[in-house]
């Protein structure tokens, strides 16, 4: 299953037309060394999406598809190829975006492969910068480093790989404009690496899942500063049935993590009913637990917290500024934690 994963990852972008600008063309095993595990690197793939964007923005709310041919650049000698497809995708980000976050869709390339075909992937997730100006530059990059922190704490977490997009607009004689963006796992692909099944019912409640889990992600959703959120209502939230020797009970991953504290941006505020001002405020939304199930969770964190401070710092694509700021928001949580008061006051106070 571990290399089924893998193939599909390598193929499902990048498997195309080789262009060569040199005679030297590589083989398909070089290609594959390059590319071998797609959301397994760090470092980011350079990708180039020619395209109508006039017509994509002005039909964005429509979920039309695109037609769009994207290349990689696998270095300076050759790059791969394909025909896809893009559509918006979102929904407050339809709203707030003048360039939305789309899906890319590669049932139309000429992909000849089966691995492909039997796990029923078409499409993928790709998040772009919402809007021109320098901020959103760096909201894009602090939500990649949120689905990075999540990464670290578990493995039930959507994998995502940094891209150097560059749009080339069609309908603007071939003007080119580059950007960062990353690509989200597809759910069929985590699903296969963590021997899952996606559960898709609208009826399911807390008691449902499992409570480890649901807990870490409460926690965590609770030190980036995430209220955007919900299990009964299906929201940024995918369900995991686990097959033995997995966790009992369903396993809650989430997802979109542009209205959190964290990633602050200029669009993000938080629900009326919570009272908070700010979505940099934080406000615990799990189920209530006995306050030693909830330190279990606090004492996760905790372990993990030198590692995500390391990860943040160290993440050079960031400026130093944002780094600072990020690594910041992420310590304000561990000082609240270390107080001996911090389950009664933060989490039992709002957790229903």
């Amino acid at each position: 299953m571990r290399n089924l994963f893998f193939l599909a990852g390598i193929l499902l972008v990048f498997t195309g037309r080789l262009t060569a600008q040199e005679d030297n063309v590589p083989t398909s095993e070089d290609t594959l060394t390059v590319y071998e595990g797609l959301f397994c690197y760090e470092d980011p793939l350079h990708l180039t999406l020619k395209l109508d964007l006039k017509t994509f923005k002005k039909t964005a709310k429509k979920e039309n598809y695109h037609s769009a041919e994207m290349t990689c650049t696998v270095n300076e000698n050759f790059q791969i190829t394909d025909p896809v497809r893009v559509k918006a995708r979102g929904v407050a980000r339809k709203v707030q975006c003048s360039l939305p976050p789309f899906w890319l869709n590669i049932r139309h390339s000429e992909m000849k492969v089966d691995s492909l075909k039997d796990l029923n992937i078409n499409r993928m997730k790709m998040v772009i910068r919402c809007r021109s100006s320098k901020a959103y530059e760096h909201y894009i990059l602090r939500e990649y480093l949120v689905y990075k922190l999540y990464n670290l704490i578990t493995p039930y977490s959507f994998r995502v790989r940094l891209v150097r997009l560059t749009f080339v607009d069609t309908s603007r004689d071939n003007e080119t404009t580059e950007d960062w963006a990353f690509l989200i796992e597809p759910m069929d692909l985590m699903c296969a690496r963590l021997n899952a099944a996606n559960i898709k019912s609208q009826k399911l409640s807390m008691r449902t899942l499992n409570p480890e889990h649901m807990d870490l992600v409460s926690l965590f959703s609770y030190m980036i500063g995430n209220e955007d959120l919900s299990v009964t209502g299906r929201h940024n939230l995918k369900i995991l049935s686990v097959k033995p020797p997995g966790p009992q009970g369903f396993t809650p991953v989430a997802y979109d993590f542009d209205i959190t504290g964290l990633v602050n941006t200029q669009y993000a505020n938080p629900r009326v009913e919570l009272g908070i001002s700010s979505v940099k405020e934080r406000y615990y939304l799990g189920p209530c637990r006995s306050e030693s199930e909830h330190m279990e969770s606090v004492q996760k964190l905790a372990s993990c917290k030198d590692e995500l401070i390391d990860y943040i710092k160290g993440f050079e694509y960031l400026d130093e500024k944002e780094r600072t700021d990020v690594a910041a928001y992420i310590e304000s949580y561990f000082s609240e934690a270390e107080n001996d008061n911090f389950i009664e006051r933060k989490i039992l106070s709002t957790c229903h």
